[in-house]
């Protein structure tokens, strides 16, 4: 993570969310809007959390680290599937909102791998 406050994948995925945002609101789709309102920054808060796992900040064995990732992980996947069955009673599209809101932390995770895999960071 480093001392930086945002990382070049949380300016990625605040610039998705911004703009995927914008144009729900803009075309007239509040309930998909609110959906991805609610759920980017709850996948935002736990991209953070696994990054400062993935980081071992306590330098940890590698076995516990490795444990601390998938404990977090889990976590993660439960989190996000309460929040996906949960939207269901929001209606059609604002479950489509908060798929959309979470998918943004596996767009960031995507574009990391990307870039490490071109060379360009790590």
């Amino acid at each position: 993570m480093g001392d930086r406050i945002f990382n070049t994948p949380e300016k990625i995925m605040f610039a998705l969310g911004v703009v995927i945002l914008s144009m729900a609101l803009f075309l007239g789709y509040r309930e998909y809007a609110f959906g991805i309102a609610i759920a980017a920054p709850v996948a935002w808060l736990f991209y953070r959390w696994q990054m400062r796992a993935v980081a071992n900040p306590g330098d940890l064995s590698p076995q516990r680290a490795t444990l601390r990732l998938v404990f977090r992980s889990v976590v993660r996947l439960f989190v996000f599937l309460g929040m996906a069955g949960l939207s269901f009673l929001g209606g059609e599209l604002f479950f489509f909102g908060v798929l959309t809101g979470l998918f943004l932390q596996i767009l960031a995770f995507m574009g990391q791998a990307l870039s490490i895999i071109i060379g360009k960071e790590g």
